[in-house]
């Protein structure tokens, strides 16, 4: 049973800093309108060959990958392609289990370390002047290759466990025991292959360089047709250390191509206990060399930290989840170390410290603006949750000589409290409490009364009051059908639960259309006009329509697809009204080649609905689509009022509609303004609200393009 506490801020630091004296804090300033990638997770590796088939037990998935107090929080799953088809369920299990406790947030990738065995090449590779054997896949079998891919990610799928992205390639550039790649190997084969790897409606993910070697990705991302064909930039930390440059974590090139990226496998330490905290030993692993280091498990906090904050990484996953050096604990079986067998089978101290990051920061959560090195061997990240209702801000103290006094303040959040969580030497993501926040501001002194090692990470939870805006339809009013509708025309979102009108699967607006800009949605040129691209399996988009007569109503899209696996599936009011339609190949790799695809008859009640198009098979464009209604004698009637981009919005006008709400989700007001910009300056001067008068936070949403605004009034 937890007792909840609240802790004063200005008690929590006096109570620390006794009469002896004040000491001044270090101040985080968050800015919660500065976005910058899209978390997709933290996870962890399972390689049953290499663990003898001991990789994840149902036990040590339930630890893993659940949320609560005593798990770590993962959410990601990588696993190994393996060369043999006969071996694919090798990690099935623990793919299962994962996803049984990780639930609606998780997902699992996959990487290859060898083609099967009639691909392999030999290959004599020189390395330090030795000559290691290993093996090339020719140009000659890089289709049987493809397809030896795909196989494996059909393979999954029909095992209920679809992969969400595939890999090229594990370290090509060390490849010791497994296949090498040169650099031009890997830009001609990711021009004229890769793209075909989403055959199962999975991502791709890049040829993962051992130590983030950005040699071996820039043919690609300064070639648009190799770029095109690849999801995720993947990368291990190999080479690098505590006292590794920031330098080694930047990316400008992948920052200007706006690419995602994984830290797909990196271990800080591997010859001794993922239990210490500090200790002096020799270390070296792959390209580092042995020396006598000090050893210490807030490095991995810090690795994390500058992976998200300093290279803009999405995504970081450690290698292996149970092992003597992994987040879970096994004996050692190399005999250097003994562990106790208490310790067997429990989170370890690396474990707990990725668990500040994986518990609290979850996928969909977008890093915000944070200051990042408020003081020496001090570093703060923030993070907004995907539902936008939650802030969460971690901090890591390097320094184990002092502790650290933080104010940290979060304009505009309508945070009242912050849940805070601690792992040092002496506790293990321990709940401290809910810390009172003032003002949008909160002093805190990180494990406040430690007298030994002083670093550790804390991560603070705020969460305020659910903020409810109610979502409208797109222009205002329901489409009365029989109509056709433009797919780019799709409700205006709310804010809160249930109020969501299009869920997107990557925040980044990829489309060339200059049209509702600030939503997540990618639309593109094309058709008639504009069209919705860039589609994801999962993906989906919502419209309100009345029914003044209910029937059977004829349903046509407009659709391209360059694919063989596109589809969609129709909804009303959450229950299927159509099968899942596949969409036909238009043009083979070509999206610019539209035609009218038959969906069948939809039965639909009179009445208000909402209906659903969810991309049920990804990468195809949607441009509009249509329901017609039929006579008495049973023959579709063929007008229908047009509803386009063109006569609603593309003619831009030179001022918009804003409606104003109070937290409770009411509306207070409805006005004109020429840009966000100004409409929160007419509400908060007071111009719009007349006689009214108001205090606290209000949001305004535009009605064109469904961006919300927090404004701060007082008056």
């Amino acid at each position: 049973m937890r007792i909840k506490k609240i802790i004063k801020g200005a008690a929590i630091a006096l109570g620390v800093l006794g009469v002896a004296g004040i000491v001044s804090a270090s101040t985080v300033n968050v800015d919660l309108d500065e976005e910058h990638q899209v978390i997709r997770g933290f996870g962890g590796m399972v390689h049953n060959t290499w663990q003898g088939n001991a990789g994840l037990s149902e036990t040590d998935a339930k630890i893993a990958f659940g949320t609560g107090d005593g798990t770590i929080g993962l959410s990601v799953l990588r696993i190994p392609v393996n060369e043999s088809s006969n071996n694919f369920g090798k990690e099935l299990d623990a793919a299962k289990y994962a996803k049984k406790y990780a639930g609606n947030d998780f997902l699992v990738y996959a990487t290859p370390w060898k083609p099967p065995q009639n691909l392999q090449t030999p290959y004599t590779l020189n390395r330090w002047g030795t000559n290691y054997q290993t093996t090339k896949v020719s140009e000659s079998n890089w289709q049987a290759y493809v397809d030896h891919l795909n196989s494996f990610a059909a393979y999954m799928k029909k095992q209920g466990v679809p992969l969400y992205a595939i890999s090229i390639q594990n370290e090509p550039d060390w490849c010791d025991s497994w296949t090498c790649w040169s650099t031009d190997e890997l830009y001609k084969f990711t021009k004229n292959y890769a793209g075909q790897l989403r055959k199962n409606g999975n991502k791709v993910i890049s040829a993962e360089s051992f130590s983030y070697d950005k040699n071996l990705y820039n043919q690609i991302l300064n070639d648009a047709g190799a770029l095109k064909n690849i999801d995720i930039l993947g990368a291990h930390f190999y080479a690098s250390e505590a006292n590794t440059g920031d330098n080694f974590f930047q990316y400008s090139l992948a920052d200007q191509k706006n690419v995602e990226r994984w830290m797909t496998e990196h271990y800080t330490e591997s010859d001794g206990s993922a239990n210490y905290w500090r200790k002096v030993m020799r270390t070296g692993d792959q390209a580092n060399v042995n020396k006598l280091d000090t050893v210490r498990a807030m490095d991995v906090g810090y690795e994390i930290y500058r992976a998200l904050v300093v290279g803009n990484f999405s995504q970081y996953t450690w290698w292996y989840i149970r092992r003597c050096y992994g987040l879970i604990m096994e004996k050692d079986f190399s005999n250097k170390i003994q562990i106790p067998s208490n310790e067997i089978g429990k989170i370890s101290k690396r474990g707990y410290v990725l668990s500040q990051y994986a518990r609290f920061v979850r996928p969909g959560a977008i890093r915000v603006g944070a200051t990042a090195k408020p003081e020496d061997d001090l570093y703060a990240s923030a993070y907004k949750s995907a539902g936008g209702d939650s802030v969460i801000v971690v901090l890591v103290n390097r320094d184990y000589g002092h502790n650290k006094t933080v104010t940290v303040n979060v304009p505009g959040a309508n945070i009242e409290t912050f849940h805070m969580y601690t792992t040092s030497e002496a506790k293990n993501a321990q709940y401290e409490g809910e810390v009172e926040v003032k003002n949008g501001s909160v002093t805190i002194t990180m494990d406040a009364g430690n007298t030994s090692n002083k670093d550790c990470i804390v991560t603070l939870v705020g969460v305020g009051p659910q903020i409810k805006v109610p979502r409208e339809p797109f222009g205002g009013t329901a489409v009365e059908l029989p109509a056709k509708i433009e797919v780019e025309n799709f409700d205006v979102p709310g804010v809160g639960s249930g109020n969501k009108t299009y869920y997107d699967t990557e925040s980044e607006k990829k489309g060339d259309a200059d049209y509702r800009n600030d939503l997540g949605v990618d639309i593109v040129m094309g058709g008639s006009g504009m069209a919705v691209g860039y589609t994801n399996e999962g993906e989906w988009l919502e419209y309100t329509v009345n029914v003044a007569t209910a029937g059977k109503y004829k349903l046509t899209l407009n659709a391209a697809s360059g694919s063989t696996t596109s589809s969609v599936q129709f909804l009303a009011d959450g229950n299927p009204i159509t099968d899942v339609i596949a969409i036909p190949q238009t043009a083979e790799n070509d999206w610019g080649v539209y035609q009218e695809i038959e969906g069948g008859d939809v039965e639909l009640e009179a009445g208000t609905h909402i209906i659903r198009l969810a991309i049920t098979g990804s990468y195809v464009n949607l441009d509009w689509f249509m329901l017609q209604a039929y006579d008495a004698e049973g023959s579709v009637v063929k007008e229908v009022m047009a509803i386009s981009g063109k006569d609603l919005h593309l003619d831009a006008p030179t001022s918009a509609t804003y409606d104003v709400f109070d937290l409770s989700g009411k509306k207070m007001a409805t006005f004109t303004a020429r840009n966000m910009t100004e409409a929160i300056q007419l509400w908060k001067n007071g111009s719009i609200m007349g006689s009214m008068k108001t205090t606290g936070i209000n949001l305004i949403r535009c009605r064109t393009n469904g961006r919300v605004a927090k404004v701060h009034t007082n008056y």
